[in-house]
């Protein structure tokens, strides 16, 4: 076990105390997600507070820790264990499925790039380098929209992979049409069917240092942000439960509980880590969804 030589450490840990439990609860806003379209929890109000990637543009800065799951500022800190409930006002994400959920780390972001900039090389600015992970070892990047978007874009990204080889060119991604931000609009392959939180980067590379431009071929309608994030650990919301439409009282599903040791994976959270959740919806809209859970860590001696 990473950090820890054997399971009896592990549990010692959580015996002297070195344990700490955080919660949160992330409202998505009322626009209508589409089925199959992922989205960034971060960007949606609630505890943590909501990230809108607002700052100076095509200037790449750092996710403030205010806006991360509240953890301990420690080194040799690992993931414990994960709880998480769902809420929605219809048929959304998990009626007779699981719902898809990430643990990532945010590490910077690139805001504002024109999506209507059809033949434009939107050049970023490198005002700073990856707090974390600085070699950009599994680092990924996904395009989260900051507006409502009319039209399905296409583009690509001009990336420093992980070797610091420079000039590397991601595939034709396509955007998506949504009503407002959070939705992550990045989706590889094809415009229509399929979705994937991450851009596909060329062929060989698994990781990204920093951005350097994107150029849009088709517009699309709207504002988006370049988020780099090092996915951290998969899970599911394994059901959901709706409010009625008569009253505005919330009523969940039973938890879905992961325990990192149980599963044999166990999670080294960085100092310094900014954590947030991207999730997936399924089987329909996930406007005026809620989601909440709890979030453990542990550390050695």
């Amino acid at each position: 076990m990473a950090g820890f030589r054997n399971v009896a450490q592990w549990a010692n840990a959580s015996d002297s105390g070195r344990v700490h439990m955080t919660t949160f609860r992330k409202a998505v806003a009322s626009a209508a997600t589409v089925a199959n379209d992922f989205i960034d929890y971060t960007y949606f109000a609630g505890n943590p507070p909501a990230n809108f990637y607002a700052s100076a543009p095509l200037e790449a800065a750092y996710v403030e820790s205010i806006r991360g799951i509240n953890i301990p500022n420690i080194a040799g800190q690992f993931l414990k264990s994960i709880t998480v409930m769902s809420a929605a006002a219809s048929a959304t994400s998990t009626t007779n499925q699981n719902q898809r959920l990430l643990l990532a780390d945010y590490l910077l972001y690139y805001p504002f790039i024109d999506t209507d900039a059809v033949g434009e090389q939107q050049d970023m600015i490198q005002t700073v380098a990856l707090p974390r992970y600085a070699g950009g070892a599994g680092v990924q990047m996904m395009a989260v929209g900051q507006s409502a978007s009319s039209a399905v874009g296409q583009f690509t990204v001009t990336y420093t992979n992980l070797e610091g080889v420079s000039g590397r060119v991601s595939q034709n991604t396509f955007t998506k049409v949504i009503g407002g931000g959070g939705t992550i609009v990045s989706s590889s392959n094809n415009a229509v069917t399929g979705s994937h939180p991450f851009i596909g980067l060329q062929a060989g590379d698994t990781g990204v240092q920093s951005v350097e431009s994107v150029t849009f071929t088709a517009a699309g309608g709207g504002l988006m942000a370049i988020v780099l994030v090092k996915p951290l650990f998969n899970f599911y919301s394994t059901q959901e439960c709706r409010r009625t439409t008569s009253g505005n009282l919330e009523s969940y599903g039973a938890a879905s509980q992961f325990e990192t040791v149980i599963h044999q994976n166990t999670v080294e959270i960085k100092q310094g880590a900014v954590l947030g959740v991207v999730g997936l919806g399924n089987a329909g809209s996930l406007a005026s969804s809620v989601l909440v859970g709890t979030l453990e860590t542990t550390w050695g001696a």
